[in-house]
């Protein structure tokens, strides 16, 4: 057994962040993507699984503490996690991290996943926006350093890491004192594993559901030990505890390696189109080429999808399972149904998804046209991400071929905030009136000024959202 006590340096490494000293552009960075997540949510207000999720929770009850967003209501501070965190999952439009590892580049996941443990504690502990900033930075160094830890290949679901992250952001929101906050991330990372089934096989809605239940579990941790409840603190280190799922030893130094110029926040990408990260490429792509074709998906005799030669891409390429999928969790991970729907109908937006268009003959023949393959070429033409060509051969004989080296949306060292709001502002859409809109952008602008996160939230629950869904 270590000598090692992760649990308690971490906690204390939590509690040591000055939000006060943060950098400008880690300040901005964190406020943009505040402001996509909330976008998602807000585009999310008439998917299934929300509504179903919401109905649970409203049979359920709850006191009145936090907003959830579009709701006239409000919720208890664990439902609020799980109703926003579901919201802004549930499309697959919110940011994603490129890993990194020895191969080259890994899926790095949704660290903006847990964007809702911040704004639901830090409304019901009435948290400034600098404070809440603060935690949303820490959730995304926990994240992004607990993933490149995992054990590669995995039978864990990289959510697994939210069962952590989330009650070291609630903690950390609620004042609680080291010893405290130890035993609040020592409750969530004892049953923080999530099997890697979620997002495997025949996907199903718990890949949307899988990060909001953790962080979930992770903010009643937090609660219970601000009880004074207990938890195992030495579940990294102990050879029962979480071997399987990270990297143990002198490597668990790294979560807790001081702060400097890289903060991990600066690596997030908003995506463009709702779909997983790696058919980001995929769909820029066919875009490019549906404006080649005119939209004459019909004069189209095969198409090759060519992506970077990575484990990770020939897993997902090679998935029966993704090659037709039956459900919309599924629909948004097939790169056969993402190329083929951007192909003919020139857009990739939730409305692609609608009517279960990956049944519709037309959609289905055009996936029976596509093949996939892999060129290492691209792994040293676009290091660090998941590039992809598209080549077209029509009928008559003719070749077109489309590039997408990085996806659209990367950040590259920092958010373009234009394209932020943008996006903003088309995922919305109905949503909101233009008024609306600006309202909200200009109070997430504004968060590390306000005295209170409650001038957001506020915004979120108005009379129109409400009716919206």
């Amino acid at each position: 057994m270590s000598d090692r006590d992760t649990v308690r340096e971490l906690a204390r490494w939590v509690l040591a962040l000055d939000a006060a000293r943060l950098p400008a552009m880690v300040v901005e960075q964190a406020k943009l993507l505040i402001l996509d997540s909330i976008g998602c949510g807000l585009a999310a207000l008439e998917d299934e699984t929300v509504g179903k999720t919401l109905a649970t929770l409203e049979a359920l009850g709850g006191a009145p503490q936090c907003t959830v967003i579009g709701q006239p209501g409000k919720t208890s501070v664990t439902n609020a996690v799980l109703a926003n965190g579901t919201l802004i999952r549930v499309l697959d439009l919110n940011d994603f991290i490129i890993g990194s590892a020895d191969e080259g580049p890994v899926i790095g996941g949704h660290p903006s996943d847990n964007i809702a443990v911040g704004l639901a504690v830090g409304e019901w502990r009435q948290s400034s926006g600098r404070d809440v900033i603060a935690a949303v930075v820490i959730g995304y160094e926990i994240y992004t350093r607990l993933k490149d830890l995992m054990v590669r290949p995995s039978p864990w679901d990289g959510t697994s890491v939210s069962g952590i992250v989330a009650p070291a952001m609630a903690g950390r929101l609620m004042g609680l004192d080291e010893d405290r906050l130890a035993h609040g991330i020592a409750l969530g990372a004892a049953r923080a594993a999530t099997s890697a089934i979620v997002r495997s096989g025949k996907i199903s809605a718990a890949k949307s559901i899988s990060n909001p239940l953790a962080a979930q579990s992770g903010t009643l941790a937090a609660l219970l030990a601000a009880q004074g409840m207990t938890g195992p603190l030495a579940v990294f280190d102990h050879p029962r505890g979480l071997h399987q799922v990270f990297k143990a030893g002198d490597e668990l130094a790294s979560l807790t390696r001081p702060l400097a110029d890289d903060f991990a926040i600066m690596d997030a990408n908003v995506k463009a189109y709702p779909c997983l990260a790696t058919g980001q490429t995929a769909v820029a792509a066919a875009l490019k080429m549906h404006e080649i074709l005119g939209g004459r998906t019909d004069t189209v005799d095969r198409i090759e999808v060519i992506m970077a030669d990575y484990p990770f891409i020939e897993r997902q390429q090679d998935d029966p399972d993704r090659r037709h999928p039956t459900l919309r969790e599924a629909a948004d991970h097939s790169f056969h149904f993402l190329v083929a729907a951007a192909l003919m109908d020139g857009a990739l937006t939730p409305s692609q998804f609608d009517h279960e268009r990956w049944f519709d003959p037309a959609i289905v023949a055009l996936m029976d046209r596509i093949t996939m393959h892999r060129d290492e070429n691209w792994n040293r033409r676009a290091p660090n991400s998941y590039p992809c060509t598209i080549r077209v051969v029509t009928r008559d004989g003719d070749e077109h071929m489309t590039e997408a080296p990085y996806p659209p949306g990367i950040s590259n060292g920092g958010l373009d905030a234009a394209v932020v709001k943008e996006k903003f502002d088309a995922v919305t859409g109905p949503a909101l009136d233009p008024a609306e809109k600006d309202a909200i952008k200009d109070t997430v602008m504004r968060l590390d000024g306000l005295s209170s996160i409650s001038e957001l939230m506020d915004k979120l629950a108005g009379p129109s959202l409400a009716a919206a869904r």
